[in-house]
């Protein structure tokens, strides 16, 4: 726009009294909503939930208030404001209310924090109000560790807070926001008044609750303190005290007035219910009808086994059915965290743990993936399965199998398999197991890596297919974990370590009809030797070309001292980088790992 005098760009367009965004800069070019914002993974959905603690503003509290903090003011300002900021923020901090305000909002945090991992933000009126607020939160049993952030007048405040350290310097400050940024740090909540409600980003802030009136702009700026994207964090909530919903209501419809889409801060009520509803459904939707998932606690433990046995081997024979289950139940498990405190929602608790645990075992059929820890999640589960048992059925035990290791995979156990309803669960287990194996020696191993999945993929495929039945797919991946046993034999009689077998099976798979196997043999013991001596950090980045120049000729110079043909140096050469980059991607990383399997 070569003719624009100025060009703006802002989240939060003010139109007040001397101070109007469109009449500085003009209208509206473009307007990028809540909606697409979520869309586009920019941010997370806000959700409001009312919990209004009352005022009790008796006549003496204001005329107390009044005498105090009047003298000597201009009487049009005392008409004005007494029945105001300051009467209501006396109010707000009155040692029954605030009581009534720490117990719950404890409370509230720590069952929220149960099963979404992420820390709070709370705003006061005054700062009084905020020092009466931690002061009384941190006498309460099971107060998560708090700080209160916020400037003073060393020469005006009393003299305890500084003593006490709820004065900060701006030093002070920048170590406390980093404290709340690791989300591993124990400091999980601030109490602040006006200070970091625009421009603080705490990603791992997933509630806001809220003690201060506010509006327009300014509760904007607030309140997507904790819209921010973290891991899996499903949404983040803003906890009324004070009584905003009216203000939310007005600034929601202030910036969506101009075409926007998408609530600033939906209610649980209106939202968040109709979701968890609709999940619930998808997920029933997903496994086998007229089952009562949710009275899984009254089942005897034969009755539960062959209740997870039915779920486990009805979503193991459709990957697509599996899949549909495992989205839905990532929607209700996000769902559920906020409408677990209402009344006709929580009854469906034990359902929820029971889906739950269903998700977690069904992972264990997917091929390739690797359960996260908790600490990389932010959405908990209901109940620690590490602490509680009862209710668990594992998969691996749901479908006969010993284990979760290949070793099962031997003449004895063909011998006791037998065809049975979970017949494609049991296939679907085994296949993870070798799938798993056969990647983990990928690194190792490239070309033999490649020859067992190749194997077990037109077996699987086969089988998909109905051309052999499940106990000729046993009987395949048998055999290749028989050759996978074989090969550390093999490498034992050519005098050939791991690494060393790696490299002579990528050349020998081209080579052995050209050259003896001895001379191979000898061959990649220097091979090896040159390529990790002229291996630096980083060196299959594109940027360290030079690196892999280097690797390339010292290669050439083994091939052309060892009698290798001319014409034969590129396939050679080809196989061993390879081979090299799949093997030594992490180096130096990779040599250590080398030593400490050695030390072992």
């Amino acid at each position: 726009m070569p003719n624009a005098l100025r060009l703006g760009f802002t989240g939060t367009p003010i139109s007040l009294h001397g101070a109007d965004t469109v009449q500085v800069f003009g209208d509206l070019i473009h307007t990028y909503d809540i909606y697409q914002s979520q869309q586009d993974q920019a941010t997370v959905p806000i959700y409001y939930e009312p919990r209004q603690i009352r005022l009790h503003l008796s006549k003496a509290d204001i005329e107390a208030l009044f005498e105090r903090i009047t003298a000597g003011e201009n009487p049009e300002i005392i008409d004005r404001e007494i029945g105001r900021w300051a009467a209501l923020a006396a109010a707000a901090r009155a040692a029954g209310r605030i009581q009534e305000l720490a117990a719950d909002l404890v409370a509230h945090y720590l069952d929220r924090s149960a099963t979404l991992a992420g820390k709070a933000m709370v705003v006061c009126m005054e700062r009084k109000n905020c020092v009466r607020l931690y002061e009384t939160m941190l006498a309460l049993p099971g107060c998560p560790e708090a700080k209160i952030v916020m400037t003073g007048n060393l020469g005006e405040d009393p003299p305890e807070w500084s003593e006490k350290g709820y004065l900060t310097t701006k030093a002070q400050r920048e170590a406390i926001k980093q404290r709340m940024i690791d989300p591993d740090d124990p400091l999980k909540m601030v109490i602040v008044c006006d200070m970091w409600l625009t421009g603080t980003d705490i990603p791992c802030l997933h509630t806001l609750y809220v003690d201060k009136p506010m509006e327009g702009h300014n509760m904007i700026q607030a309140i997507s303190r904790v819209n921010r994207v973290f891991r899996d964090k499903p949404h983040g909530l803003v906890v009324d005290y004070i009584g905003i919903g009216d203000a939310l209501r007005e600034a929601t419809s202030h910036y969506t007035q101009s075409g926007g889409e998408g609530d600033v801060a939906a209610g649980i009520d209106e939202k968040a219910r109709p979701l968890f509803f609709q999940a619930l459904r998808e997920v029933q939707a997903s496994l086998p009808k007229r089952k009562a998932y949710g009275e899984w606690r009254r089942l005897s433990e034969i009755e539960l086994e062959d209740l997870y046995a039915l779920v486990y081997g009805f979503l193991a024979a459709d990957d697509d059915l599996r899949d549909e289950f495992l989205q839905a139940e990532v929607r209700l498990s996000a769902a559920f965290l906020l409408v677990k405190h209402l009344d006709d929602c929580r009854l469906y608790a034990d359902e929820i743990i029971f889906y739950q645990r269903v998700r977690k075992q069904m992972l264990k059929t997917i091929p390739g993936r690797r359960p996260r820890r908790d600490l990389d999640r932010a959405v908990q589960d209901l109940v620690d399965d590490s602490l509680e048992t009862q209710g668990v059925v594992d998969i691996f035990k749901a479908a006969g199998i010993a284990r979760p290791d290949i070793s099962i995979l031997d003449d004895a156990f063909l011998q006791t398999f037998k065809d049975h309803p979970p017949e494609s669960l049991q296939v679907k287990l085994l296949e993870r197991l070798l799938a798993d194996e056969i990647q983990r020696r990928q690194r190792m191993n490239l070309t033999r890596s490649r020859s067992f999945k190749d194997t077990l993929e037109k077996t699987l495929q086969e089988y998909h297919n109905r051309l052999i039945d499940a106990k000729a797919v046993i009987e395949q991946m048998i055999a290749v974990k028989r050759e996978m046993d074989a090969d550390a034999q093999r490498a034992q009689e050519l005098g050939l370590s791991g690494e060393e077998m790696a490299f002579y099976d990528a050349i020998a798979s081209n080579m052995l009809t050209i050259y003896d196997q001895e001379l191979l043999r000898s061959l990649v013991h220097d091979i090896v030797k040159v390529v990790k001596g002229n291996l630096k950090v980083d060196w299959t980045e594109p940027h360290r070309d030079d690196v892999r120049a280097a690797v390339r000729a010292a290669v050439k110079r083994v091939l052309y001292r060892r009698g290798i043909r001319q014409e034969d140096f590129d396939r050679m050469l080809g196989s061993v980088l390879v081979q090299a980059e799949a093997m030594y991607a992490d180096w130096p990383l990779t040599a250590f790992m080398e030593i400490e399997s050695t030390e072992q």
